[in-house]
């Protein structure tokens, strides 16, 4: 379908149903019949202090709780709507988002590499996708930040961020519960409840629950099942001490048991690939991603069992020293265990699958002044931050199958027992520490003009040890070992001290340590009129080199070297009409030197290795407009749109010589890959969502909602130039349609609500294992050679559901 197609239909869907409507990204004012007369004030904390969102001169999204419920979401994947140039796709791993801000993203569950958007929670930054698709039920609001914020957040912030804040305990006996059931057995229960204050309402406490089940859209046709169930639970606990006015101190602690199994993904496999070329006679290898019925019935034998166990306690202190002087401190740790059994090959014979029982914890505290001394606004802090990770992966290839049907506890017992196979897998120890120096001054150098100057400098180190090993854990045989690692393992010899550039011979000596540090500067101007504001900044944002946790030797582990990004922004925010109408837009061009893609390659070793690249530079350009406003009272609706140019300027790799006269004597030459695209980078995308009261008697009321959410072409996938024609990675464009009606009564709300009714089917992850490149030494024109096998997961096809919604 073209853009324009989609366009069309997305018009005639909202003009058909502009009497209902979805969530509008704006809080509104609520008449004394509780229905919308205006747009009321965003509080955001994108300046780490509560503001207008009108007044801060950022390109910043938000919703709150109100419009978060009325989403029906499980977790943030969700929102995707909600910002403009923002896409969020679930990948493989357990809660693995990809999170694309303005083309800028991570493609990847791998826990050494950095992502490029950062997800906080309660201020706490979370180092790892993995785990990062939040829940968002007792959300007090959620926050997108676009763009590099190098200066207050901070660590590899680089393409923006999002940040969930739950809402304090109320101290007072009060709660809700939302249960709601949907298609392919969806069954969820939601529950929060507040407990009465203490101690003269000094102490406040609150607890939550949140099972999420069923909803698995696959349906196995081997094994006679549905897959992609959630089996999830989590259970919190929060607690306010607040003695007196001027210090408050916010306890919040989480468990998390998450049983989901691992998503299945399809064969994408095409005839010139290796994996289809050794298929049996007959046996299908793969469909292309346009047979979507294919795609929604995997065929793998047996189950692939997956878990994680995960605690995290978080910590908010706020001390009033003076009048506008605060101390502010944020601490937080979380710890995870988990494993994942994954057939990547996507058909039914076992050619390749891996098993990858991980550990993970993390530790960061923040100390922060903040202040106001006459016209000039202060913020001032140190960062610290810690994490540990280890992963000891067992990978089998041409193995035996498991019996059909076998259970989680059978196929874990014999790949555990030493299942047959089984080939090196990637062992992996890595230590990570940062620590930061950050302030900002905001000066009105005269009424209504301010002017902004901040900076944060960072340093970061990391310790990195990788093998290759057989067994389980406990039993590893170690038959390869590069980087900082154990003398016991340094004596042997298996160890590999130096590294050796395949392509130019260079000897170096890999120490598996290695420390990067960047100043990274923000300046900015704004000036404020009686109906909005215009403003213009710089900023710079930094994420850090790193370690390859999937390299094979001392080479391809890395290190690879930090990436930046330089963001020149203007725009300008105004709200008039009593508050009826809001527009926001802002434009912007960011140049990208350094930047980090990871790209999958054949391997003798491990099958497969994932080898991260440098690949030069690249320019962004862009902007986003969004519109809200009541046209009527009850009625409210809004438009996002977002526009990128998103362009490598200059991307030089090596290739296979594919000249027959010298590739003998010179077996690799450069290519050029600069015509490629980045991924997650449509050119246009467009939102636009309505909502509807109706007033009955009793203060009760209707409630209809519609979204369309657009997307023109993008790419999911690194290798934009592939043999498969068309590309499987490309995703062409889509216009998704979301609705609901709601009976909202005074303590209750009943909800039916339609997502995806257009049922349109496009892929959110693809991989295409191991294709390369050659060109000839005259010709630098990279013409993609077949690698081994490809393999994606669909996103979920129309579903539907109720939900009720109870209020104490």
């Amino acid at each position: 379908m073209k853009i324009q197609s989609s366009i069309r239909c997305a018009l005639v869907s909202a003009t058909a149903m502009v009497t209902i409507s979805a969530i509008s990204p704006a809080w509104a004012q609520e008449g004394s019949d509780d229905r919308q007369i205006g747009l009321d004030e965003i509080v955001v904390t994108a300046q780490k202090r509560a503001e207008n969102l009108q007044d801060v001169p950022i390109a910043v999204s938000a919703i709150n709780a109100a419009q978060i419920e009325r989403t029906f979401s499980r977790n943030i994947s969700e929102l995707g709507s909600m910002a403009p140039n923002l896409i969020v796709d679930t990948i493989f791993g357990v809660a693995t988002p990809a999170i694309s801000i303005r083309g800028l993203q991570l493609n990847d569950g791998e826990k050494s590499f950095d992502p490029a958007v950062a997800v906080y929670l309660d201020g706490v930054y979370l180092s790892t996708t993995t785990g990062a698709l939040l829940t968002t039920f007792d959300a007090e609001a959620v926050e997108v930040l676009r763009g590099p914020q190098g200066t207050l957040f901070g660590r590899n912030t680089i393409g923006g961020l999002v940040h969930v804040r739950r809402a304090e305990p109320t101290g007072e006996l009060g709660g809700k519960v939302a249960v709601t059931y949907g298609r392919f057995d969806q069954l969820d229960v939601k529950a929060v409840l507040n407990l009465p204050s203490i101690a003269n309402g000094a102490i406040a406490a609150k607890v939550g629950v949140m099972s999420l089940n069923g909803g698995g859209y696959f349906h196995n046709i081997t094994r006679g099942k549905r897959e992609g169930n959630n089996d999830f639970m989590m259970y919190s606990a929060a607690l306010k001490i607040e003695p007196s006015p001027d210090f408050k101190l916010n306890l919040a602690y989480d468990y998390i048991d998450d049983k989901t199994n691992t998503r299945p993904v399809t064969a994408l496999t095409s005839p010139t690939e290796t994996f289809c070329a050794i298929t049996p006679a007959g046996f299908p290898c793969g469909q292309p991603a346009a047979n979507a019925s294919y795609h929604r019935h995997p065929i793998q034998n047996f189950v692939q069992p997956q878990g994680l166990k995960g605690h995290s306690l978080i910590a908010n202190a706020e001390l009033n020293l003076a009048e506008d002087h605060a101390l502010f401190a944020v601490v937080g740790y979380r710890d995870a265990k988990e494993y994942s059994v994954q057939k990547w090959d996507g058909i039914q014979l076992p050619y390749f699958f891996t098993y990858r029982p991980q550990k993970q914890d993390q530790f960061s505290a923040e100390l922060r002044y903040q202040g106001e001394v006459g016209i000039v606004k202060m913020v001032a802090g140190a960062y610290y931050y810690e994490a540990g990770y280890t992963n000891h992966q067992q990978t089998f290839f041409f193995t035996s199958n498991f019996p059909t049907n076998a259970s989680e506890k059978e196929v874990l017992a014999g790949i555990r027992a030493g299942w047959p196979g089984e080939v090196p897998g990637t062992d992996t120890d890595q230590d990570s520490k940062n620590y930061a120096f950050f302030g900002q001054l905001d000066w009105e150098i005269v009424e209504n003009l301010n002017v902004s100057a901040g900076g944060r400098y960072t340093k970061e180190t990391k310790h990195f040890c990788g093998a290759n090993a057989l067994g389980p854990v406990g039993s590893r045989v170690v038959v390869g070992s590069f980087g900082d690692c154990p003398d016991s393992w340094r004596s042997q010899p298996t160890y590999m001290p130096n590294a050796v550039n395949p392509t130019t011979g260079e000897v170096f000596e890999q120490t598996g340590r290695d420390s990067w540090s960047r100043f990274t500067p923000r300046f900015g101007v704004d000036y404020k009129f009686d109906n909005g504001m215009v403003y213009a900044s710089y900023s710079k944002g930094f994420r850090s080199g790193g370690y390859n946790g999937r390299g094979t030797d001392s080479f391809n582990m890395g290190p690879y070297q930090p990436e930046t990004v330089e963001s020149y922004e203007a725009g300008f925010k105004t709200q008039w009409a009593d508050n009826r109408v809001r527009f926001n837009l802002s434009a912007f061009s960011m140049n990208y030197s350094n930047k980090q893609e990871d790209v999958v390659f054949p391997d003798p070793v491990s099958v497969t290795v994932t080898v991260v690249q440098n690949a030069a530079r690249a320019r962004i350009r862009g902007f986003e407009a969004e519109f809200q406003a009541v046209p009527a009272d009850g009625l409210t609706f809004g438009v996002n749109v977002g526009h990128l140019n998103a362009k490598y300027r200059n991307w030089q790799d090596i290739g296979f010589n594919l000249d027959p006269a010298t590739a003998a004597a010179d077996p690799f030459v450069t290519i050029d890959k600069s015509n490629f695209k980045l991924r997650r980078a449509p050119k246009w995308s467009l939102d636009a969502t309505m909502n509807y009261r109706h007033e009955l008697e009793n203060d009760h009321a209707l409630v209809f909602d519609v979204g369309v959410r657009l997307k023109s072409d993008y790419y999911i996938v690194a290798n934009t130039l592939t043999p498969a024609n068309p590309n499987n990675g490309l995703v062409k464009s889509f216009a998704l349609l979301d609705a609901s009606i709601s009976y909202d009564a005074d303590n209750w709300r009943l909800s039916f609500f339609g997502k995806n009714l257009t049922n349109h089917d496009y892929f959110s992850h693809v991989l295409d294992v191991g294709t390369s490149y050659g060109a000839t030494p005259t010709n630098s024109t990279p013409v993609p050679q077949p690698g081994l096998f490809t393999y994606g997961s669909i996103a979920p096809p129309r579903t539907w559901g109720i939900e009720a919604l109870f209020k104490f």
